[in-house]
């Protein structure tokens, strides 16, 4: 270790480090000295966007965290991946397996569910400074296999564009959080209409 005192940004550095360690435990290795860590309740980076993808990241995400502080998702299902000859195979055997999923353990009929698929306008790139679409109830950006309710308050007859997870598979439980019959809801989440009784 050098003898030379840290300067201002150095210590800066260092403190909120050492501050994102005692918040994440299970990560601490991994922002210490840089590496892959795992996103939990605990870590900072908790919903923030990926300075790559722009996609928030979740709990459960794998992620790349450097020396200082930088972190990134590392998964072959987002554009993150250096990898993309092995992201385009998985997204094939993943689309293949949701389609079997779906087949399997059918959605409710009363309500309408798409899984999101490459293509899908939801899933457009951020331009010119906009976000990613994101889920009306949680706020996480909306990724490539989510299932979703379009437009929550009438998704037999869409009046708009807006999503909702209900994505069990990604313990997504939005639609049920939000939910205007179980939780005596009566306004529309993102107009404010009131809902029809």
């Amino acid at each position: 270790m050098s003898d030379q005192p840290l300067t201002p940004p150095q210590l800066r550095t260092a403190f909120y480090k050492g501050v994102a360690v005692a918040r994440d435990p299970d990560n601490n290795r991994a922002i210490q000295q840089g590496g892959q860590g795992t996103t939990t309740l605990n870590s900072y980076w908790l919903h923030q966007k990926c300075p790559v993808c722009a996609h928030s990241f979740r709990v459960g995400d794998q992620v790349d965290i450097t020396e200082d502080g930088t972190v990134r998702h590392n998964s072959a299902l987002l554009p993150c991946t250096q990898n993309h000859r092995l992201s385009s195979e998985l997204s094939q055997e993943t689309s293949e397996f949701f389609a079997g999923l779906d087949a399997a353990w059918q959605p409710p009929e009363d309500i309408p569910m798409v899984r999101l698929e490459p293509g899908d306008e939801l899933l457009a790139p951020p331009l010119a400074n906009f976000q990613r679409h994101t889920c009306a109830v949680c706020g996480h950006t909306l990724r490539r296999h989510d299932c979703v309710v379009i437009c929550p308050c009438s998704p037999n007859q869409p009046l708009c564009r807006i999503a909702v997870h209900r994505d069990l598979i990604h313990g997504l439980y939005c639609l049920e959080a939000w939910n205007p019959s179980a939780n005596g809801q009566t306004y529309c989440p993102i107009t404010s209409r009131k809902l029809d009784e």
